[in-house]
């Protein structure tokens, strides 16, 4: 009789911040760049604030969840993911950090006023200078690009761990 080893899985908590954010990053990529092809003002303001509504709370959601991995207890990659591979995973998973920090707080400070979160309490823009908005709007660009790209990679290898090195990654976040 042979058991199948079971790989560590981060914390209830780590995985339902992973998970929200994940589906809060999605949803507000998707629908940022929709907003470009909306024309009905009516429609466009209700898809903006929404958008920047939602990305407020994942950016408090980011700021927990980036505090919180200094006080989780650490969960092993597995056996196969060791020495430089290890190193590689780490970076990529920081560079991944940085890049959605940048995209949210760019986000914000590329709006050329202020927004109703939620419809109900105004949030107030902080930089009411066009040219440093422009600026902004320019590095939230990118950084959505950059963001999407390294969304897609992650998704890839968590695929190849688990497709095709048979390799349960996966459940470490489910």
């Amino acid at each position: 009789m042979t058991t199948k080893l079971k790989m560590a899985r981060y914390d209830t908590f780590s995985r339902m911040l992973h998970w929200v954010v994940a589906v809060g990053i999605i949803y507000a990529m998707i629908v940022g760049y929709a907003l470009h092809f909306i024309s009905h003002p009516t429609v466009f303001e209700f898809f903006s604030v929404l958008n920047m509504s939602l990305a407020t709370v994942v950016t408090v959601l980011m700021v927990v969840r980036f505090v919180w991995r200094f006080f989780r207890p650490s969960v092993p990659y597995g056996g196969n993911i060791v020495g430089y591979k290890k190193g590689i995973v780490v970076l990529l998973h920081e560079i991944f950090y940085l890049i959605i920090f940048v995209v949210l707080i760019s986000g914000f400070l590329m709006l050329e006023k202020g927004y109703d979160f939620f419809g109900v309490i105004h949030i107030p823009q902080p930089l009411e200078n066009a040219d440093v908005n422009a600026f902004f709007f320019l590095v939230h660009r990118y950084s959505c690009i950059a963001l999407g790209g390294m969304l897609v990679l992650h998704v890839l290898a968590v695929a190849k761990h688990q497709l095709l090195e048979k390799n349960s990654i996966l459940s470490r976040m489910l």
